[in-house]
């Protein structure tokens, strides 16, 4: 007998969550160190524009290794406020085993489902005449010739991992056992998408962190949402390749 396609989406009684040890606490100071973290690295950026005289805030290498700085940052702060300060295994954070066939086909659908949620967001914008600003790092990192290794790495490879360790596995992990699934897939959610400072592309950003919340409450694992979030960033840093090769100007 095939089995119905949409028990892929049902509650799977198999997945359950360990107990999460830290609470409100560590994740505020997660949150704050996280928040000074990148103020620092902001700052740092300005100090050295106007001491070496480089324009760091609008060259593509260096906000690419801002980028990498800001994840390893991020990473820190949470395994700093989980892992490493109640000495549980990694696993608390949401590294855990899944079944990879019901992980690549949830990631898939999920994938196309956020395309297509910003493919509907842009045209009922441009019926109501508002014109979408792209999301500003995509204006400014280089994703032609060597460059594009590195921009690759920090946006495709290296960004998926610590946000979704951070968000999903400390943030979202620390928020369920008080707000339950629902609620803490919208915070941690909002919380994602604050971190990407894109006004035109709140909504697009809000509806892949709710995909990405709800993928973990699914399968249990983050390592599904690590897939989906890398397929989402390396097709966008492949478009920003192709357009910036081409010459279009965004």
């Amino acid at each position: 007998m095939n089995q119905n396609p949409l028990t892929l989406f049902a509650p799977d009684s198999r997945v359950t969550f360990p107990k999460i040890p830290w609470g409100w606490r560590d994740l505020f100071f997660g949150i704050l160190l996280t928040a000074l973290g990148i103020l620092a690295l902001n700052i740092a950026a300005i100090a050295l524009t106007l001491f070496y005289q480089v324009d760091l805030l609008n060259n593509g290498t260096a906000l690419a290794i801002f980028v990498v700085i800001q994840d390893v940052m991020i990473v820190l702060a949470a395994l700093s406020f989980s892992a490493l300060r109640y000495r549980v295994g990694i696993d608390r954070l949401g590294l855990r085993a899944f079944d990879p066939a019901q992980g690549c086909l949830l990631s898939g659908a999920l994938l196309a489902l956020s395309f297509a949620s910003r493919i509907c967001y842009a045209t009922v914008m441009l019926a109501l005449g508002v014109q979408l600003q792209p999301q500003q790092i995509l204006n400014e990192l280089d994703a032609t010739g060597a460059a594009f290794f590195l921009t690759f790495f920090s946006a495709a490879i290296l960004a998926p991992v610590a946000e979704e360790i951070f968000f999903r596995g400390f943030l979202y992990g620390g928020l369920r056992p008080k707000f339950g699934a629902l609620g803490a897939m919208l915070v941690s959610s909002i919380f994602f998408t604050a971190l990407h400072f894109s006004i035109d592309a709140f909504i697009p950003i809000l509806v892949l962190g709710l995909c990405l919340a709800w993928l973990y409450e699914r399968t249990g694992s983050l390592y599904p949402g690590i897939l989906l979030h890398f397929a989402n960033n390396a097709l966008a840093v492949l478009m920003l390749a192709l357009i910036q090769t081409l010459g279009i100007k965004m």
